[in-house]
């Protein structure tokens, strides 16, 4: 393993913080003006690569284009030994897929809080124009002074861009919570990551993703799958006593149809209704949840939400996971996601 350099530009380098195949993230101090960054520098080996660079850049760009207390904050962008990096708010804190593994599934209200917050720094995005594309657990960090961060715009798109990076008919993301249309490999915008959002709020009540199973066939190409075709799984149908209201809302998240799913907009003020019904905090509080017998909850389907067409090409499963490429690192101090 390599020796973390002393400066990165004119940060001071602390420590390393965490490592995927994209480069690293570390621990630095501007010396200029005595804060504390994180260090985002892509890897050595990828230093000739103009596509890792460019994929690797899209990242400061989406991020330059907001200012907003819900996003993760860019101080500069500069190269280090041929090397693009980004200096970043150094979010003291832990990002809610650590803190779901450790201590298991959120209590409703708190997750519906957690996604609201999350929802509100989406929506700038949106209206910045761009399109996160990896929204999960894991990207949205809680810091101590009890504020959600969405972070890792490491795949995001602006919408009038030209994808020349990325092959046709190729997804990028996460599995877990991959909409269909970006499976499909299809043009993508804001309703995407609503889709995401609602997988996460699914796997923050439950403990796990949406439509993970358990077992040999949790493979890539399966869950994607699950996307696609099968059934979109309730929380009220999954946990005993779950909050009806928020689980239909999670579930019109997750609908097969982008026209179907609320906007930002609309799920900044229900999601604000239920926290307040619910008392939802941040950062959130942990509990056990008591499982529906399977058998109950089976065939059971809800009237008034028409999600599960078959979609356009149904027949075709986009198998090529360029998130493969990246294995993202998390910590539960100064977390920034090394997906890329």
């Amino acid at each position: 393993m390599p020796e973390a350099p002393e400066v990165i530009g004119h940060f001071e380098v602390v420590g390393l913080l965490g490592k995927g195949a994209m480069g690293e993230v570390y621990e630095g101090r501007d010396q200029s003006l005595g804060r504390r960054v994180a260090l985002k520098i892509l890897g050595a080996r990828h230093r000739e690569s103009r596509e890792f660079k460019e994929r690797f850049l899209r990242e400061g760009r989406a991020l330059a284009a907001m200012n907003h207390p819900n996003i993760v904050q860019i101080y500069a962008i500069g190269e280090h030994e041929r090397r693009p990096f980004l200096a970043m708010e150094f979010l003291d804190g832990e990002d809610l897929g650590a803190a779901i593994k450790k201590r298991g599934p959120m209590r409703a209200g708190d997750a519906a809080e957690s996604i609201r917050q999350a929802a509100i720094g989406l929506a700038q995005a949106q209206r910045a124009g761009v399109v996160h594309r990896d929204v999960k657990p894991s990207n949205l960090v809680v810091t101590t002074q009890g504020a959600v961060k969405v972070t890792d715009f490491g795949l995001a798109k602006a919408l009038q861009e030209d994808l020349s990076i990325t092959a046709t008919g190729v997804f990028v993301g996460t599995p877990d919570y991959l909409a269909p249309e970006q499976a499909m490999g299809e043009e993508v915008d804001a309703r995407a990551d609503v889709y995401a959002l609602g997988c996460s709020l699914f796997h923050m009540c439950s403990g796990h993703p949406p439509f993970r199973k358990g077992g040999q066939d949790d493979h890539y190409t399966a869950v994607v799958r699950r996307h696609l075709k099968a059934e979109r799984p309730q929380l009220k149908l999954e946990i005993q006593g779950f909050d009806e209201d928020l689980s239909d809302l999670c579930r019109r998240m997750m609908s097969r149809r982008p026209d179907i799913r609320p906007t930002f907009d609309e799920l900044v003020e229900t999601l604000g209704e239920i926290s307040k019904r619910m008392d939802g905090q941040v950062p959130p509080r942990h509990q056990e949840v008591e499982l529906v017998q399977q058998s109950q909850s089976a065939n059971i389907e809800t009237p008034g939400i028409d999600d599960d067409l078959e979609p356009t090409r149904g027949n075709t499963v986009a198998v090529a996971v360029i998130a493969g490429i990246a294995i993202g690192v998390g910590v539960t101090v100064g977390v920034i996601l090394m997906v890329g």
